[in-house]
């Protein structure tokens, strides 16, 4: 991923201190251990509260980074590469700030384990500026930056408004939670697709852009059951749009759509 405009963009200035966020799940557990060892004097968890620590060597670590070209070396090596601040505050201040996300209160049910700092949640907060636990958690950060699809792209944080806030536990309205939550299918297909080969070959922030499509295009010819939209959806995903939209395919379609044949059983006798 170029990471030019990323590292013209991060200030020189010494009273700023340059962070890496990334997850530790991105690599075997056995990797994360080593890497933590020879780091340990430079990393900080996000998953502090008690009943969070024991998925420590799974979850988001903040990293300290001396300057730009040794955060290069980081991004080109290091797995799981989510975002990169720039922040006034020490880095283990930080770290207990950022904490504050991992755990949102949705309007209905209990308490929910976020990965707040992906992109289409994290583009969310950052526009809560009503809100209280807004100034909590971005307070003191003067750039925040994501991953794209083909560089890495800055963070708007829109300036908090509330003036003296008084807790810093994220409350989500119903409106603003169906902006960040998926669907069960969503996350089922991606969770299934980032299993296999062909996943890796785009970053994660793409990742759940084109699952949602693939799945918008079994929708599209007609597919009804969630299982049927799982197979279309990973064999689009996998390579296999000429074969979807073929017109052997195409004509199978209806049996499927009607429930008398399943599409995984037209797919494996499937002939061009």
């Amino acid at each position: 991923m170029d990471t030019t405009v990323l590292l013209a963009a991060l200030p020189a200035r010494t009273e700023e201190n340059l962070c890496l966020l990334f997850e530790a799940g991105a690599q075997s557990e056995t990797n994360f251990l080593v890497f933590k060892a020879r780091h340990e004097n430079r990393l900080h968890s996000l998953y502090i509260h008690p009943q969070l620590t024991e998925f420590q060597n799974y979850g988001p670590w903040l990293l300290e980074v001396d300057d730009k070209e040794q955060l290069k070396r980081y991004l080109d090596k290091l797995p799981g590469c989510i975002a990169v601040i720039t922040s006034v505050r020490y880095p283990s201040s930080l770290a207990v700030q950022l904490s504050r996300g991992c755990t949102i209160v949705p309007p209905k049910g209990p308490t929910a384990l976020v990965r707040f700092y992906v992109n289409h949640v994290i583009e969310v907060l950052a526009g809560c500026a009503k809100e209280g636990w807004h100034a909590y958690l971005f307070n003191g950060i003067t750039q925040w930056w994501l991953p794209g699809e083909t560089q890495w792209q800055r963070l708007s944080i829109t300036p908090s408004e509330v003036k003296g806030p008084t807790d810093h536990i994220i409350r989500l309205d119903n409106v603003t939670w169906q902006q960040i939550v998926d669907k069960p299918e969503v996350a089922l297909v991606l969770n299934e697709w980032q299993k296999m080969p062909t996943s890796k070959a785009f970053p994660p922030c793409a990742q759940r852009l084109m699952v949602i499509k693939a799945l918008k295009k079994s929708e599209a010819v007609g597919l009804l059951t969630p299982v049927d939209k799982k197979v279309y959806a990973l064999c689009y995903l996998n390579g296999g749009r000429s074969m979807l939209e073929s017109d052997s395919l195409r004509a199978a379609l209806p049996n499927v759509v009607s429930g008398v044949r399943s599409l995984a059983d037209v797919l494996m006798h499937f002939t061009a």
